[in-house]
């Protein structure tokens, strides 16, 4: 007879990890943040361009860097201690307001 054992998984420390912990967190999502804002930036610039080309923006990006922006506010947020709760991949994904 099979055993129905289920696999526990470890659980995270996502809400007020330790302070050692938490520098590893600060230190992966500061480049997170990084890589981000650069990506933002490019972004804008392909929004910019299909505006010029099209006269009218892409709903698609728009809402994509919407979501970008509020999960780049959370990244933010957790750095600079206004927030406990580590970011996406260790929480949910947020979500825009006008979504």
């Amino acid at each position: 007879m099979a055993s129905k054992r289920r696999k526990t998984i470890p659980t995270m420390i996502t809400i007020d990890p330790p302070s050692w912990q938490r520098a590893l967190y600060m230190i992966l999502f500061a480049i997170i943040a990084y890589v981000i804002l650069w990506f933002v930036f490019f972004l804008a610039l392909v929004q910019f361009l299909l505006v010029i080309i099209n006269n009218t923006e892409n709903e698609h990006l728009r809402q994509f860097t919407t979501r970008l922006n509020a999960y780049f506010g959370e990244i933010l947020g957790f750095l600079s201690y206004t927030r406990d709760e580590v970011p996406f991949p260790f929480s949910p994904l947020p979500h825009s307001e006008d979504t």
